[in-house]
Protein backbone atom coordinates (compact mmCIF):
# COMPACT_ATOMS: atom_id res chain seq x y z
CA UNK A 1 0.00 0.00 0.00
CA UNK A 2 1.26 3.46 -0.90
CA UNK A 3 1.80 5.95 1.93
CA UNK A 4 -0.97 8.55 2.04
CA UNK A 5 0.10 12.17 2.59
CA UNK A 6 -2.54 14.38 4.21
CA UNK A 7 -1.93 18.10 4.60
CA UNK A 8 -5.40 19.18 5.64
CA UNK A 9 -7.90 18.09 8.27
CA UNK A 10 -10.45 17.41 5.54
CA UNK A 11 -8.09 15.15 3.60
CA UNK A 12 -7.08 13.33 6.79
CA UNK A 13 -10.69 12.69 7.81
CA UNK A 14 -11.60 11.54 4.30
CA UNK A 15 -8.86 8.90 4.32
CA UNK A 16 -9.61 7.72 7.86
CA UNK A 17 -13.32 7.43 7.05
CA UNK A 18 -12.43 5.06 4.21
CA UNK A 19 -10.94 2.50 6.60
CA UNK A 20 -12.71 -0.76 7.28
CA UNK A 21 -14.88 -0.72 10.40
CA UNK A 22 -12.72 -3.21 12.29
CA UNK A 23 -9.41 -1.54 11.36
CA UNK A 24 -7.68 -0.13 14.46
CA UNK A 25 -5.65 3.04 14.08
CA UNK A 26 -2.27 3.52 15.76
CA UNK A 27 -0.97 7.08 16.18
CA UNK A 28 2.70 8.10 16.35
CA UNK A 29 2.89 11.86 17.05
CA UNK A 30 6.26 13.44 16.15
CA UNK A 31 7.79 16.84 15.53
CA UNK A 32 9.67 15.44 12.56
CA UNK A 33 13.39 14.97 11.95
CA UNK A 34 12.65 11.25 12.05
CA UNK A 35 15.28 9.02 13.66
CA UNK A 36 15.54 5.41 14.84
CA UNK A 37 13.70 6.24 18.05
CA UNK A 38 10.63 7.22 16.02
CA UNK A 39 11.06 4.13 13.86
CA UNK A 40 10.85 1.88 16.92
CA UNK A 41 7.46 3.42 17.72
CA UNK A 42 6.36 2.80 14.14
CA UNK A 43 7.64 -0.80 14.17
CA UNK A 44 5.68 -1.53 17.33
CA UNK A 45 2.54 0.01 15.85
CA UNK A 46 2.86 -2.00 12.64
CA UNK A 47 3.67 -5.20 14.53
CA UNK A 48 0.29 -4.85 16.23
CA UNK A 49 -1.23 -4.55 12.72
CA UNK A 50 -2.70 -1.10 13.31
CA UNK A 51 -3.26 1.36 10.49
CA UNK A 52 -0.22 3.52 11.23
CA UNK A 53 -0.67 7.29 11.27
CA UNK A 54 2.43 9.44 11.84
CA UNK A 55 1.93 13.14 12.47
CA UNK A 56 4.67 15.70 11.87
CA UNK A 57 4.00 19.01 13.57
CA UNK A 58 6.45 21.31 15.35
CA UNK A 59 4.07 22.46 18.04
CA UNK A 60 4.65 26.15 18.91
CA UNK A 61 2.50 25.88 22.05
CA UNK A 62 5.11 23.77 23.84
CA UNK A 63 8.03 26.15 23.30
CA UNK A 64 8.61 28.76 25.99
CA UNK A 65 11.62 30.06 24.05
CA UNK A 66 10.99 31.38 20.55
CA UNK A 67 14.65 31.02 19.57
CA UNK A 68 14.42 27.35 20.49
CA UNK A 69 11.38 27.02 18.22
CA UNK A 70 13.12 28.79 15.33
CA UNK A 71 16.20 26.56 15.43
CA UNK A 72 14.32 23.28 15.91
CA UNK A 73 15.54 21.00 13.09
CA UNK A 74 13.23 20.06 10.23
CA UNK A 75 13.72 17.83 7.16
CA UNK A 76 10.34 17.26 5.54
CA UNK A 77 11.56 15.68 2.30
CA UNK A 78 13.89 13.24 4.07
CA UNK A 79 11.25 12.42 6.67
CA UNK A 80 8.78 11.45 3.96
CA UNK A 81 11.34 9.22 2.28
CA UNK A 82 12.06 7.46 5.57
CA UNK A 83 8.38 7.03 6.45
CA UNK A 84 7.52 5.68 3.00
CA UNK A 85 10.43 3.25 3.20
CA UNK A 86 9.07 2.02 6.54
CA UNK A 87 5.58 1.49 5.10
CA UNK A 88 3.75 4.06 7.19
CA UNK A 89 0.12 4.08 6.08
CA UNK A 90 -0.61 7.80 6.47
CA UNK A 91 1.46 10.88 7.26
CA UNK A 92 -0.36 13.98 8.51
CA UNK A 93 1.36 17.37 8.02
CA UNK A 94 -0.93 19.98 9.61
CA UNK A 95 -0.18 23.69 9.40
CA UNK A 96 -0.08 25.85 12.53
CA UNK A 97 -3.17 27.79 11.40
CA UNK A 98 -5.09 24.50 11.14
CA UNK A 99 -4.25 23.41 14.67
CA UNK A 100 -4.40 26.87 16.21
CA UNK A 101 -6.72 29.01 14.08
CA UNK A 102 -7.14 32.74 14.68
CA UNK A 103 -8.77 33.28 18.07
CA UNK A 104 -7.71 29.92 19.50
CA UNK A 105 -7.61 30.10 23.34
CA UNK A 106 -8.27 26.66 24.82
CA UNK A 107 -5.39 24.79 26.49
CA UNK A 108 -5.06 21.77 28.78
CA UNK A 109 -3.54 22.26 32.23
CA UNK A 110 -2.46 19.44 34.53
CA UNK A 111 -1.96 20.83 38.04
CA UNK A 112 0.14 18.32 40.02
CA UNK A 113 3.01 17.08 37.86
CA UNK A 114 3.52 19.68 35.12
CA UNK A 115 5.69 22.08 37.12
CA UNK A 116 8.39 19.62 38.21
CA UNK A 117 11.46 18.36 36.33
CA UNK A 118 11.26 19.83 32.79
CA UNK A 119 8.11 21.77 33.64
CA UNK A 120 9.94 23.72 36.34
CA UNK A 121 12.25 25.22 33.73
CA UNK A 122 9.94 25.31 30.70
CA UNK A 123 6.89 27.34 31.67
CA UNK A 124 3.62 26.03 30.16
CA UNK A 125 5.55 23.41 28.17
CA UNK A 126 3.38 20.50 29.19
CA UNK A 127 0.20 22.50 28.73
CA UNK A 128 1.23 22.85 25.09
CA UNK A 129 2.15 19.16 24.83
CA UNK A 130 -1.10 17.91 26.35
CA UNK A 131 -3.16 20.31 24.24
CA UNK A 132 -1.71 19.14 20.93
CA UNK A 133 -1.84 15.46 21.93
CA UNK A 134 -5.49 15.81 22.94
CA UNK A 135 -6.30 17.56 19.65
CA UNK A 136 -4.57 14.79 17.69
CA UNK A 137 -6.45 12.14 19.66
CA UNK A 138 -9.75 13.86 18.89
CA UNK A 139 -8.89 14.35 15.21
CA UNK A 140 -7.39 10.92 14.46
CA UNK A 141 -9.46 8.89 16.94
CA UNK A 142 -6.73 6.26 17.44
CA UNK A 143 -7.15 2.97 19.25
CA UNK A 144 -3.56 3.31 20.52
CA UNK A 145 -0.81 5.93 20.57
CA UNK A 146 2.94 5.40 20.89
CA UNK A 147 5.48 7.51 22.80
CA UNK A 148 9.13 7.06 23.79
CA UNK A 149 10.29 6.71 27.39
CA UNK A 150 13.08 9.22 26.79
CA UNK A 151 10.44 11.87 27.46
CA UNK A 152 9.28 9.99 30.55
CA UNK A 153 7.51 12.92 32.22
CA UNK A 154 5.63 13.59 28.98
CA UNK A 155 4.60 9.93 28.77
CA UNK A 156 3.47 9.99 32.40
CA UNK A 157 1.34 13.11 31.85
CA UNK A 158 -0.24 11.81 28.65
CA UNK A 159 -1.24 8.58 30.41
CA UNK A 160 -2.68 10.66 33.24
CA UNK A 161 -4.65 12.88 30.85
CA UNK A 162 -6.09 9.81 29.12
CA UNK A 163 -7.15 8.37 32.47
CA UNK A 164 -8.48 11.63 33.93
CA UNK A 165 -10.49 12.55 30.83
CA UNK A 166 -11.70 9.01 30.03
CA UNK A 167 -10.30 9.25 26.53
CA UNK A 168 -10.11 5.50 25.99
CA UNK A 169 -6.85 5.62 24.02
CA UNK A 170 -4.29 2.92 24.79
CA UNK A 171 -0.98 4.72 25.46
CA UNK A 172 2.05 2.54 24.78
CA UNK A 173 5.52 3.55 25.96
CA UNK A 174 8.62 2.31 24.15
CA UNK A 175 12.06 2.08 25.86
CA UNK A 176 14.57 4.79 25.02
CA UNK A 177 16.54 4.12 21.85
CA UNK A 178 20.23 5.02 22.04
CA UNK A 179 23.12 5.36 19.62
CA UNK A 180 26.25 3.20 19.79
CA UNK A 181 27.65 5.41 22.59
CA UNK A 182 24.47 5.33 24.65
CA UNK A 183 23.28 8.85 23.81
CA UNK A 184 19.47 8.94 23.82
CA UNK A 185 18.25 9.61 20.29
CA UNK A 186 16.65 13.01 19.84
CA UNK A 187 15.97 15.32 16.93
CA UNK A 188 17.93 17.95 18.86
CA UNK A 189 21.11 15.86 18.56
CA UNK A 190 21.41 17.20 14.99
CA UNK A 191 22.18 20.62 16.47
CA UNK A 192 25.28 19.35 18.30
CA UNK A 193 28.82 19.86 17.04
CA UNK A 194 31.20 16.88 16.79
CA UNK A 195 32.74 17.96 20.10
CA UNK A 196 29.29 18.41 21.60
CA UNK A 197 28.27 14.90 20.59
CA UNK A 198 31.40 13.53 22.22
CA UNK A 199 30.58 15.34 25.46
CA UNK A 200 26.88 14.43 25.31
CA UNK A 201 27.62 10.70 25.31
CA UNK A 202 28.98 11.16 28.83
CA UNK A 203 25.41 11.64 30.10
CA UNK A 204 24.49 7.97 29.75
CA UNK A 205 27.98 6.64 30.48
CA UNK A 206 27.79 8.31 33.90
CA UNK A 207 24.10 7.67 34.58
CA UNK A 208 24.39 3.91 34.21
CA UNK A 209 27.23 3.77 36.76
CA UNK A 210 24.97 4.78 39.62
CA UNK A 211 22.93 1.61 39.39
CA UNK A 212 25.79 -0.16 41.11
CA UNK A 213 26.39 2.37 43.88
CA UNK A 214 25.55 1.37 47.41
CA UNK A 215 24.22 4.71 48.59
CA UNK A 216 21.29 4.79 51.01
CA UNK A 217 20.00 8.29 50.22
CA UNK A 218 18.91 9.71 46.88
CA UNK A 219 20.56 13.08 47.49
CA UNK A 220 23.96 11.38 47.79
CA UNK A 221 23.51 9.74 44.38
CA UNK A 222 22.36 13.05 42.88
CA UNK A 223 25.45 14.82 44.25
CA UNK A 224 27.74 12.02 43.03
CA UNK A 225 26.26 12.15 39.52
CA UNK A 226 26.50 15.95 39.40
CA UNK A 227 30.19 15.72 40.29
CA UNK A 228 30.88 13.02 37.70
CA UNK A 229 29.02 14.84 34.92
CA UNK A 230 30.99 18.02 35.58
CA UNK A 231 34.25 16.05 35.53
CA UNK A 232 33.17 14.76 32.10
CA UNK A 233 32.72 18.28 30.70
CA UNK A 234 28.98 18.64 31.34
CA UNK A 235 29.08 21.89 33.29
CA UNK A 236 25.65 23.31 32.44
CA UNK A 237 23.37 21.02 34.45
CA UNK A 238 19.72 22.02 34.80
CA UNK A 239 18.61 19.27 37.16
CA UNK A 240 19.42 15.81 38.49
CA UNK A 241 16.59 14.20 40.44
CA UNK A 242 15.66 10.72 41.59
CA UNK A 243 11.93 10.06 41.56
CA UNK A 244 9.51 7.17 41.76
CA UNK A 245 8.60 5.89 38.29
CA UNK A 246 4.94 5.26 39.11
CA UNK A 247 4.19 8.59 40.78
CA UNK A 248 7.04 11.00 39.92
CA UNK A 249 7.33 11.74 43.64
CA UNK A 250 10.78 12.67 44.95
CA UNK A 251 12.50 9.82 46.69
CA UNK A 252 14.64 10.51 49.75
CA UNK A 253 15.97 7.01 50.22
CA UNK A 254 16.85 4.02 48.05
CA UNK A 255 14.50 1.24 49.12
CA UNK A 256 14.22 -2.21 47.58
CA UNK A 257 10.87 -2.77 45.94
CA UNK A 258 10.46 0.90 45.04
CA UNK A 259 10.86 1.54 41.29
CA UNK A 260 13.09 4.58 40.92
CA UNK A 261 14.46 6.60 38.02
CA UNK A 262 17.10 9.26 37.79
CA UNK A 263 16.11 12.22 35.61
CA UNK A 264 18.72 14.50 34.07
CA UNK A 265 18.63 17.68 31.98
CA UNK A 266 21.79 19.36 30.72
CA UNK A 267 22.89 21.84 28.08
CA UNK A 268 25.57 21.01 25.50
CA UNK A 269 26.38 23.57 22.76
CA UNK A 270 23.35 25.52 24.09
CA UNK A 271 21.20 22.51 23.16
CA UNK A 272 18.98 21.14 25.92
CA UNK A 273 19.27 17.37 26.34
CA UNK A 274 17.28 15.14 28.68
CA UNK A 275 17.62 11.53 29.75
CA UNK A 276 16.36 9.16 32.42
CA UNK A 277 17.43 5.79 33.69
CA UNK A 278 15.69 3.08 35.69
CA UNK A 279 17.68 2.37 38.85
CA UNK A 280 16.02 -0.83 40.04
Amino acid sequence: MQTIIARSLLNLKKNLNNLKKNQKVGLVPTMGCIHNGHLELIKKCKKLKYFTVVTIFVNPAQFNNQNDLKKYPTQEKKDLEILKKNNVDLVFFPKVKQMYPLGYSTYIKEINFSDILCGKYRKNHFGGVLTIVLKLFLIVQPYAAFFGEKDFQQLFLIKKMVKDLNLGVKVIGIPTVRDANGLALSSRNKLLSAKGLDIAKQIYLNIKKIRYLNYKYAKDIELYLKKELKKSGLNNIEYIEIRESNSLKRSKSIIKGKTLRVFVAVYVDDVRLIDNYKLN
